[in-house]
């Protein structure tokens, strides 16, 4: 009876607290608080702003007629520099916040200042570097990381309470295949997260977990199994290594409890040699009724049939009701990487519209080559990942695009399955100079009512306020404010880094703010734009502000080093010269370390040294392979078959591979039989 009465009370209390306000650090959102954080405009409690993923604020102090004095209120250094991509959370002025090698930062909202962090630093990184934010409940903080851990924080302290496996670990998903990117949702205290592994020879899946000691409590497959329904649009075996991750986010219907999910692109990715078909439930929007003990699909809708171009639709769906030819509708809207544009009702999946909004050249018409095929979008091009908004104002979508074409070229029609390696029929093609666009699209008709031009990649997302403002980025780190109405530019700043996370919004002690993190462009880089060399989380507010503060890293963990003197040795000889490895180092600095990081640690790329690199226990062939095939990230293949000899040896060098025939044979340019006998092991010899 008394534990009873304790868990009542407990409620009791976090119910008023939430509904009543609270004060900063003493109360903490609750599961009816996330429910109706659309009505909480001081406060940012969901990735997304609420569980329709809108992104609209009804914040009305930044106006169409002041927002032109919109100034840096403070900026916070992150000293995890990488790819960006995290949405911030806001409770009662605090903001949590990951890194993209999942620390977490509890900052003032006012100032910036460092409140606590999680420091942490994955076991390994199998493809990028990245995490698109945390989630909040009842004082605690959940994080979801790149080595499949499900991870619970005290919201006031910045302690760990509780850490668990999150990967399924069946035989077709688990840690050598598979990851977890996407910000951690929070639903009537279940965390529900999808899994990344889609490029990686994994299975999507999307599963629930206990915000009290995360145990699981349902799991979800995109690729339907024997006997399933579906499973039939897949050849023979080829569901087995199907893909349909769900990486981006989801939305949730809270007054239906219908999750809607939308699992990418088929693997392997851009060879359809032996999965030729619909490839269920990839490249789709799924509808799931999660009242019960179990998902159960309500319908489905799919965006792209046989996809070999990366075109997957990497947003969430964003839900609204809107005035569709004079009646009301209750509407569910998506885009995927292709430049297509739909608009379903939500309650059954019918499509309203549907339409592209940018050039599909090639798209629908051709396949990658081995020779290479040109086709538009580039896979960084279409609506990425942070998708678009809505604004009730004018009943117009705020469409955001990168416009940018590429040549796909794909080196094997038959790829082989290799745990923690990408699966796909060659890298994906070199990034090309990029812009973006605004697009109005009017609901009521399906037309486009106005298209705003940006001279970068437009990959930040869109966030509309209820005073008649749409605030968006582009990769160069503009961050603009527009009129809705006639897409008019109102106002411009630049944060000092690429954007590629979503902006939001939120208001303490007096102030609203309008607030994005911004660092690395990572896999987004295109050659137009600048190279970010820093990261931080700026917050901006009406000025005049005498003296924007600006807080440097201190009390932050960079990536934590680590000890190889345990790890395995590397086995085998090669050879190599002093002076490839001289060289060597000099391209790599130039061109690799970007992403992989001057010690080779990884930052927006996986490491290439230590025990996070030796897990994946390649040999020396396979390594050459990804490296001449895949590497400079955004510009695969470009170097000179000397200049990758060159970087090879400064590779073998720095994890310890013992020279051949004592430094005097260089490292071929060919690929040679004894290679597959060498395996790199996690010690570093730098």
């Amino acid at each position: 009876m008394k534990r009873i009465s304790q868990v009542v009370t407990a409620v009791l209390v976090l119910t008023l607290a939430s509904c009543n306000g609270g004060s900063g650090g003493a109360s903490f959102p609750n599961a009816r608080a996330l429910v109706n954080a659309a009505a909480d405009d001081n406060d940012w409690i969901l990735p997304g702003k609420d569980y329709a993923n809108n992104r609209y604020s009804g914040l009305t102090q930044i106006t169409p007629e002041n927002v032109g004095t919109l100034t840096k209120a403070w900026s916070t250094l992150i000293a995890d520099n990488g790819q960006q991509e995290t949405s911030p959370i806001i409770w009662h002025g605090t903001m949590y916040l990951s890194t993209p090698h999942e620390s977490v930062l509890a900052l003032d909202a006012a100032t910036g200042k460092l409140e606590w962090e999680f420091p942490y630093t994955p076991a390994y990184t199998l493809t990028f570097a990245v995490n698109q934010g945390v989630g909040i409940e009842d004082g605690k903080i959940f994080l979801a990381t790149q080595d499949c851990r499900v991870i619970a924080i005290d919201a006031t302290t910045g302690k760990q309470l509780w850490d668990v496996n999150g990967c399924p670990n069946d035989r077709y998903t688990s840690t050598a295949n598979s990851w977890f990117h996407m910000a951690a949702y929070v639903y009537k205290n279940e965390i529900i997260l999808g899994n990344s592994a889609g490029d990686t020879g994994g299975i999507g899946h999307v599963q629930a977990f206990s915000t009290s000691d995360g145990h699981r409590l349902w799991d979800w497959h995109s690729i339907p199994f024997p006997g399933e329904p579906g499973h039939n649009t897949w050849p023979g075996t080829s569901w087995e290594h199907g893909g349909g991750a769900v990486w981006g986010g989801l939305t949730i219907d809270p007054e239906t409890n219908t999750l809607y999910v939308a699992p990418g692109n088929p693997g392997p990715d851009m060879v359809d040699t032996y999965r030729k078909g619909l490839n269920l439930y990839t490249d789709s929007v799924v509808a799931l009724d999660i009242s019960g003990p179990k998902p159960r699909m309500k319908w489905y809708y799919q965006l792209l049939h046989n996809d070999t171009h990366d075109a997957d639709p990497a947003m969430p769906p964003i839900l609204f009701d809107g005035k569709v030819a004079g009646t009301m509708r209750q509407l569910l809207a998506i885009g995927d990487k292709g430049g297509d544009f739909a608009v379903l009702d939500r309650t059954d999946g019918k499509v309203i519209y549907r339409f592209p909004v940018d050039d599909q050249t090639g798209l629908n018409t051709t396949a990658p080559s081995l020779k290479g095929t040109p086709a538009c979008p580039n896979h960084g091009g279409g609506l990425e990942f942070n998708g678009f908004a809505y604004d009730p104002g004018t009943n117009y979508v705020l469409v955001p695009n990168t416009v940018e074409c590429g040549i796909w070229k794909i080196t094997s029609t038959d790829p082989v399955y290799v745990p923690g390696q990408p699966y796909e029929g060659g890298p994906l093609p070199k990034r090309q100079d990029a812009t973006g666009r605004l697009t109005a699209v009017d609901i009521a008709t399906g037309k486009i009512v106005w298209i705003a031009r940006l001279p970068y990649a437009a990959q930040g997302g869109a966030l509309v306020t209820r005073s008649g403002l749409v605030f968006t980025s582009d990769l160069s780190g503009n961050l603009y404010a527009f009129d809705p109405k006639n897409g008019k530019q109102l106002w411009k700043t630049n944060t000092g880094a690429s954007i590629v996370a979503p902006i939001s919004a939120y208001s303490v002690g007096g102030n609203e703010y309008i607030t994005v993190v911004s660092g690395s462009a990572g896999a987004q880089q295109t050659p137009n734009a600048p190279v970010a060399k820093s990261s931080f989380v700026t917050a901006y507010r009406l000025g005049p502000v005498p003296s924007p503060i600006a807080n440097s890293s201190a009390g932050q963990v960079v990536l934590a080093a680590t000890s190889t003197s345990s790890a395995l040795p590397s086995t085998g000889s090669a050879p190599y010269t002093p002076a490839q490895v001289a060289a060597g180092k000099t391209l790599y600095q130039a061109r690799c370390s970007t992403c992989h990081g001057v010690h080779l640690q990884g930052i927006s790329a996986p490491a290439l040294t230590g025990a996070s690199f030796a897990r994946s226990h390649l040999n020396l062939t396979q390594v050459r392979t990804i490296v001449t095939t895949q590497m400079p990230l955004t510009a695969p293949g470009s170097l000179k078959p000397s200049e990758y000899a060159n970087v090879m040896a400064y590779l073998l060098s720095y994890d310890c591979v013992r020279v051949a025939g004592g430094g005097a044979q260089p490292f071929p340019i060919t690929a040679q039989p004894q290679f597959s006998k060498v395996i790199l092991g996690g010690r570093t010899c730098p």
